[in-house]
């Protein structure tokens, strides 16, 4: 089996030939969560003191609860992806399952995982060079954004959705028997409409 990183084309053609499981592209976006709760509690635990007398370590908390959020927000990203493409590529006359879109989906959040690690290295680098304590307690998380390394994470973080929509289109290729040009057309217009958010709330 070929690997969906570097020739998804393939990959996916390949794959095409097998009934669809959802185990994988399930485990994908655990591990995305993972690194993305991980990457969240990171930053809250640098910019938010410990609460008095916490019974729990707050990083533990931190983690716990940062891994939810990010199981919850990649699960819910995995399913408005999937259920975007299966109904545009049905109204350019696509055909496919849901299940099989929803599964070829799935592999493109593979570099959702690293872009949190980059993130993390980022807060690492960039914690040091920062006076929290001549900083106003509302205005750490705020500071620690508009730092130049967190803010070439944040560059970082939009190429790795770039090449995730370069998995989908692949994805949705096959998944749904039409050309390269309709399954571009059928993912660049949702991750156009994300990318364009997520470059307001940068800004």
């Amino acid at each position: 089996m070929t690997n969906p990183l570097t020739n998804p084309d393939r990959f996916f053609g390949e794959l095409s030939g097998r009934d669809p499981n959802l185990r994988i592209p399930a485990a994908i976006v655990l591990l995305a969560a993972i690194t993305t709760g991980i990457y969240i509690a990171a930053v809250n635990g640098v910019t938010t003191p410990p609460p008095s007398g916490a019974a729990v370590p707050f990083t533990a908390i931190s983690v716990a609860i940062g891994v939810i959020g990010g199981f919850v927000i990649l699960s819910v990203s995995w399913l408005l992806y999937a259920g975007v493409f299966y109904a545009l590529s049905t109204l350019l006359r696509g055909v496919g399952s849901f299940r099989r879109i929803l599964e070829f989906t799935g592999y493109g959040f593979i570099p959702a995982i690293i872009a949190p690690v980059i993130g993390l290295a980022a807060v690492w680098l960039a914690y040091p060079g920062i006076d929290f304590s001549a900083i106003e307690p509302q205005l750490l998380k705020q500071t620690l954004m508009q730092n130049p390394l967190m803010k070439a994470s944040d560059i970082a973080g939009i190429l790795f959705l770039l090449w995730s929509a370069v998995i989908w289109i692949f994805g949705v290729k096959h998944a749904c028997a039409i050309s390269r040009r309709t399954a571009t057309v059928t993912v660049v217009l949702p991750v156009a409409v994300y990318l364009m958010y997520s470059i307001v709330i940068m800004v």
